[in-house]
């Protein structure tokens, strides 16, 4: 195997020395997934700001707008009121609160209190939920007020005014602290969904692009038939297995290096498992990395042209990435559970979704792994039977 070898190696270099090969095979892969995961799997939680102008400047104005700030989420912004109408004018704000001037003064006497919304259009859906926000925290803060002035006009003449705010505030800081009734939201199946998705997009991802890139190698052996340089490669120390063997290995080593950088990376940046795990990958790596060099060797063999080897490699590519479960569970039965039988990614993700899961191990992926690696051995036979050095050859 040491001439394979030689040759396996030298097509690795010419690789490495291809910027474009390099930036579809390695990078378009990382910023793909980094897309993917901002887009599903980034943070969903509400994160908005207030666009604040306090024109009272009282205590319940004060108190209104750090009950605004201490809700998760909820940014407060403060403005002068021309400054405020001047950032809605330019669309730099939809949604804006003016807290007019006797604000604290209305709560305090127990008259109708107002905080004014301004809006652009119907304020955006972030500002309609800010203005409930708003519009709750205020309810509550008038009815601490009423809360007030109802135990003052309960109390008798002996007790001052000044223990009934200090009793009603240490009773309704309590409350604030220790709220009697919690609303807790819960996703269905939560947990499964923050580790599933990570662990099922970065395979998806690998087993695309290793695809992509492997199988396309075979307009580049169409290519080389024929311009003659096959059989020049014949003329030195290597024969016909030989040269066979050197484009298989070519490709398994350039499939192994993809992805290995991408674990890497992946495993370094996001931190998905252990190094057990990244071991195991590179291993089931291997033998996808084979599977995918056996079938472009078989598509390089079975073409004529480098149009029908690319758009084969498209074809076949695109047809077990969209029916192999790729981005989103197939399911027990129909017929994408059928078709998804007939592609490596099926066997590949499930696989990978075990070990970057930290819940199975090479030893659990038995089968998978014997089917991928009796999908590279049938295809490697096909392809070595048909497989030809000289575009004349029959």
């Amino acid at each position: 195997m040491g001439r394979p070898s030689l040759l396996a190696l030298f097509e690795v270099k010419r690789f490495l020395a291809d910027r474009g090969a390099l930036a579809f095979s390695i990078a378009l892969p990382i910023v793909l997934f980094a897309l993917m995961v901002g887009v599903f799997g980034g943070d969903t939680s509400f994160n908005s700001t207030a666009h604040v102008a306090d024109l009272d400047g009282g205590d319940a104005a004060r108190k209104l707008v750090e009950r605004v700030e201490d809700v998760d989420g909820l940014d407060v912004r403060q403005y002068t009121e021309a400054e405020l109408n001047d950032a809605l004018d330019r669309s730099a704000v939809l949604t804006g609160f003016v807290i007019p001037a006797g604000f604290t003064g209305a709560l305090e006497s127990g008259t109708p209190a107002v905080v004014r919304v301004k809006r652009r259009g119907n304020g955006g859906d972030a500002g309609q939920i800010t203005a409930a926000i708003v519009q709750g925290v205020a309810d509550s803060l008038a009815s601490e007020y009423e809360l007030r002035r109802a135990l003052g006009a309960l109390v008798s003449e002996n007790v001052s005014p000044e223990q009934v705010e200090l009793h009603t505030g240490l009773l309704l800081g309590d409350a604030r602290r220790n709220p009697p009734v919690r609303v807790v939201s819960q996703t269905l199946n939560e947990q499964a969904e923050e580790e599933d998705i990570l662990d099922r997009l970065l395979p998806g991802v690998i087993v695309m692009f290793l695809l992509f890139s492997v199988t396309l190698n075979a307009q580049t052996l169409i290519e080389e038939r024929r311009n003659g340089t096959l059989e020049r490669l014949l003329t030195t120390q290597l024969n016909t297995s030989q040269l066979f063997a050197g484009k298989f290995l070519a490709g398994v080593s350039r499939g192994m290096l993809q992805t290995i950088v991408l674990l890497v990376l992946a495993f370094v940046v996001l931190r998905i498992a252990g190094p057990s795990a990244l071991a195991q990958s590179a291993v089931l790596a291997l033998v996808v990395s084979a599977a995918a060099s056996a079938i472009a060797l078989v598509i390089a063999t079975v073409a004529r042209t480098e149009d029908q080897a690319t758009w084969g490699a498209v074809f076949i590519t695109m047809f077990m990435t969209v029916f192999g479960g790729t981005f989103f569970p197939i399911g027990d039965s129909g017929v994408l559970e059928l078709l998804s039988r007939f592609t490596l990614n099926r066997y590949a993700i499930d696989a990978y979704e075990g070990i970057l899961g930290e819940t199975a191990t090479l030893g659990d992926a038995t089968f998978e792994m014997a089917l991928l690696g009796g999908v590279a051995v049938v295809c490697l036979i096909v392809a070595r039977m048909l497989f030809r050095v000289s575009s004349e050859a029959k």
